[in-house]
């Protein structure tokens, strides 16, 4: 009995000993489960559970701030950041506020975070969770206007990033405007036979955005499932009117359109006229949004064309653009 006891002891001090610095939170077996640590700056401590659903790619925080100071603080801006620095602020409702003295303030944040660049800025779409974020908070002290920082890390275990990315993480397929077919000089071409409707000859395009004559469109869309996603964001800087023709705005496979291609297209008006949706006046900012079911054979391969040569009429009958756009695939 003398060993026994000091057997069972040195057991529970070493399992003890070799739990780790940060917690894994436990919160829906169905979500990913981040580890985290305590961390602290100055007279602010901070606790953090973060947990991501892998399906709607939202993370919660759960975050408890504790002023262990004599002095109030003012609690700031608090954010998500990936390690590439891209961050991202809560989308429900938070306000800054003061933490009295020897209190503390339990907080539930929702982010949606961009985890990459390049795949949002063609598709739209956020990019896959990762398995590392930082979340910021900054604060100051009632006496000092200097803002200061306390930052938390939380990581996922490789093994539930890999299961992760094997279960959720599927390629998509996005698409980019064709800025080798010769667009600019065709539509510059066009433009100067129109000097009596007041445009300008400027005209530009990129992989995702055109410029025709102080006109903005951006592009961003993409394929699953066999439906095409697209948002076309138009901004009007020029100082004539455009109208749209919803019927005429499509995007199609090389050919004739397939039978059962059917599409649907709304129109959010941001500024401008709601009464008149499809007149794009000069300021006017509007989203465009587009699906169609739409079936492509190789989505790493097969070319669309955006029909625009219809779709946006000047005064007098007359079309914006000369002709239409090729779609080349992108895939992530």
């Amino acid at each position: 009995m003398k060993l026994f006891i000091p057997v069972i002891l040195i057991a529970f001090f070493l399992l003890s000993g070799c739990s780790p610095a940060g917690k894994k939170n436990k919160i829906n077996p169905n979500d990913l489960n981040y580890v985290t640590a305590p961390g602290s700056s100055g007279d602010l401590t901070a606790d953090l559970t973060l947990s991501a659903d892998p399906v709607k790619q939202i993370v919660d925080a759960q975050l408890k701030l504790t002023n262990g100071g004599a002095q109030s603080l003012n609690i700031g801006e608090i954010a998500i950041a990936t390690i590439e620095g891209i961050r991202a602020l809560p989308i429900n409702a938070f306000a800054p506020f003061s933490l009295a003295a020897g209190k503390d303030s339990t907080l539930n944040l929702k982010f949606n975070p961009i985890n990459d660049l390049n795949i949002y800025r063609v598709t739209g779409m956020p990019g896959s969770l990762k398995p590392d974020y930082s979340l910021s908070v900054t604060y100051t002290a009632a006496v000092s206007a200097n803002p200061a920082p306390l930052v938390l890390q939380a990581h996922l275990d490789k093994d539930d990033f890999t299961s992760y990315k094997s279960k959720f993480v599927k390629p998509i397929t996005g698409f980019s405007f064709n800025t080798k077919a010769g667009f600019n000089e065709q539509e510059k071409k066009y433009l100067e036979k129109l000097k009596d409707v007041g445009q300008t000859q400027f005209v530009y395009l990129s992989d995702q955005e055109i410029a025709v004559s102080g006109l903005n469109f951006q592009l961003k869309s993409y394929y699953t499932r066999d439906t095409l996603h697209a948002d076309l964001f138009i901004v009007n800087h020029s100082s004539f009117e455009v109208k749209l023709s919803v019927d005429s705005l499509d995007i199609i496979t090389a050919g004739k359109p397939q039978a059962g291609e059917t599409k649907t297209t709304s129109i959010e008006k941001i500024t401008g006229s709601q009464q008149y949706p499809t007149m794009i006046a000069k300021d006017d900012r509007q989203l465009i949004h587009f699906k169609k079911y739409i079936k492509i054979t190789n989505a790493k391969t097969d070319t669309l064309t955006f029909k625009l040569n219809s779709a946006f009429m000047l005064k007098g009958g007359k079309r914006l653009f000369s002709e239409d756009v090729q779609l080349l695939p992108k895939q992530f």
